[in-house]
């Protein structure tokens, strides 16, 4: 994690260009993004994209995820950040829904 390794990844989206907001998730490592989702953001320019980070933590929140989001994706706009607890992730739909809803992404009709 000091290093800031970023692992080759073994896939590719071939069509990020059609996609103008990312929903993004990604367990915190140590209070930070993984290696391989900081590999993903930097393989893509993102700039003018909007950018929606989730995280499961074992009780750190998002810590520094949205920092390191921030960092490799300077030129994008990250929405609100949503952090669930691990253990209560299997029971956390409604907490998901609202989320989308606060980001803008799901429309409450």
């Amino acid at each position: 994690m000091e290093s800031d390794y970023r692992p080759e990844l073994k896939t590719k989206v071939e069509n990020m260009d059609e996609y103008d907001t990312l929903i993004v998730g990604t367990p915190i490592w140590g209070g930070h993004l993984t290696p391989a989702m900081k590999s993903f953001l930097a393989g893509y320019d993102l700039s003018g994209k909007s950018i929606a980070p989730f995280c499961t933590h074992g009780g750190s929140g998002t810590a520094q995820s949205v920092s390191d989001i921030r960092s490799v994706c300077p030129n994008s706009t990250i929405l609100g950040s949503l952090a669930v607890y691990g253990s209560r992730a299997e029971n956390s739909r409604g907490d998901v829904e609202k989320w989308l809803e606060q980001t803008g992404i799901l429309k409450n009709n």
